[in-house]
């Protein structure tokens, strides 16, 4: 029997996997403060799926700390993944050629 719902968290999984591989590399490639921050955008998006995944399974449940009404680790993970981005791309506007 085929779960959609699993073949779509199977496919996340690997693709997450293969952009943190190659944030890595780049990373170890380039080290400057854009590639840093491209690199912790990826890792924390890629836990956020992780995390969804995992409370989706009721692995994860929801007793955890509260700030403003909103779990502490769902506002983590909903912000942090783009100020790191934001920061990247900050990084690279600001590079001089």
């Amino acid at each position: 029997m085929f779960e959609p719902e699993i073949f779509l968290h199977c496919v996340r999984l690997i693709l997450g996997g293969l952009c943190a591989f190659a944030a890595i590399l780049l990373c170890s490639k380039k080290r400057s403060a854009a590639s840093l921050c491209l690199l912790a955008f990826v890792l924390t998006f890629y836990a956020s799926e992780v995390y969804k995944i995992l409370r989706s399974l009721g692995i994860i449940l929801e007793r955890q700390a509260k700030l403003f009404g909103i779990p502490a680790l769902d506002l983590a993970f909903d912000a942090l993944p783009p100020l790191f981005l934001f920061l990247a791309i900050i990084f690279m506007l600001s590079k001089k050629r």
